[in-house]
């Protein structure tokens, strides 16, 4: 009879617990659980057209000669983003820096029809673990710089780079280098905000042929994009123009003994030839390079390096290196690079 009674009345304190548990009740969205979104109101497009500076005294200055005189150079820049209103954009995450040949940066990019991407430099490693590939952001631009670092378009802090520096002879002064820096860490989370679950399939590239991106100008800049048909010739850069690689040279990215230049490694489909990028730090820098039989889909981050030419731009046809595809890791070597990647493991 006692444990009966005590039963009953354990049966009991469930039962009033249980009616105070509330069981009805909405279960939040998956787009909610990583925050809101706020509305964008401009575009990259927009962005660039709008706080784009051509103002580089130092390249001006330290490409001047005797028989030339270089004005609005434009190769290294940086300009304030401010307005009296906060100024929006918002895209997809397309990079990763797991694989290490991504440092410090992320890229992101639109979607939908004629869209852009950019590319913002954070003083922070590890950004996929935050930022992975596919997460949507939304980023508020006021108090951010816009800058070009050697002709290539990105969002960073304004940096003074005393390492490089050059004399104006005419008011006796030096000239440093104003660049965009990496944005410090605490600023760029008020700035950056993700929402939404990640999702890899947003972030889409797109299919160009190498003479599509050649030809494609600032508007490809930082996109993601997928080559196929391409292959690997076996040939490096040698003071910006194609060379034919050693054998001990036939990898990604030799060793720069500490220097950290980024590698040159050309490919070629039935349009034209251009340069992958990779760096001596990357986990894949030491993998030998595909062979020419190897003959697939290539995704990489269309990048651009230009320091010494102003009248050089990414729509020029030259052999020189300037157009600069970086891989995020081996999985960018897609569909007909199988049995390579069997090879090396990945």
């Amino acid at each position: 009879m006692k444990n009966s009674m005590i039963i009953g009345i354990f049966a009991l304190i469930l039962s009033v617990f249980a009616s105070c548990t509330p069981t009805d009740f909405d279960p939040i969205p998956v787009d909610k659980l990583m925050g809101d979104s706020l509305v964008a109101n401009y575009t990259v497009a927009e962005l660039l057209e709008a706080y784009k500076s051509d103002t580089d005294k130092f390249s001006d200055i330290k490409l001047t000669t005797k028989n030339s005189i270089v004005k609005d150079a434009g190769l290294f820049t940086t300009k304030l983003i401010q307005a009296n209103n906060d100024l929006i954009i918002k895209g997809v995450v397309t990079s990763s820096d797991v694989e290490g040949n991504i440092y410090k940066y992320m890229t992101i990019q639109e979607t939908g029809v004629n869209s852009r991407a950019v590319k913002i430099s954070i003083d922070a490693s590890g950004l996929s673990a935050i930022y992975p590939v596919g997460q949507r952001v939304w980023v508020k631009l006021n108090g951010l710089y816009l800058g070009n670092y050697a002709q290539s378009p990105q969002i960073g802090s304004h940096y003074v780079n005393k390492t490089r520096v050059v004399v104006d002879t005419v008011n006796k002064v030096d000239v440093y280098r104003i660049e965009p820096g990496r944005i410090p860490y605490p600023i760029a989370q008020k700035a950056i905000h993700a929402f939404g679950m990640p999702d890899v399939k947003l972030a889409k590239a797109d299919t160009m042929t190498i003479a599509q991106i050649r030809a494609g100008g600032h508007a490809v800049i930082n996109k993601l994009v997928c080559i196929k048909n391409a292959y690997f010739t076996g040939r490096g850069a040698d003071y910006g123009l194609p060379v034919a690689l050693k054998d001990q040279d036939l990898i990604f990215a030799p060793s720069t003994n500490g220097i950290g230049y980024p590698q040159s490694r050309e490919i070629r489909d039935p349009s034209g030839t251009i340069f992958i990028s990779t760096s001596e730090f990357s986990k894949f820098a030491s993998f030998k390079l595909p062979s020419s039989g190897n003959i697939g889909n290539i995704t990489a981050i269309v990048g651009w390096y230009n320091d010494k030419k102003p009248n050089i731009n990414p729509t020029s046809t030259t052999t020189e290196v300037y157009h600069q595809l970086t891989l995020r890791g081996i999985f960018d070597l897609g569909k007909g690079f199988d049995s390579y990647r069997a090879e090396v493991g990945k």
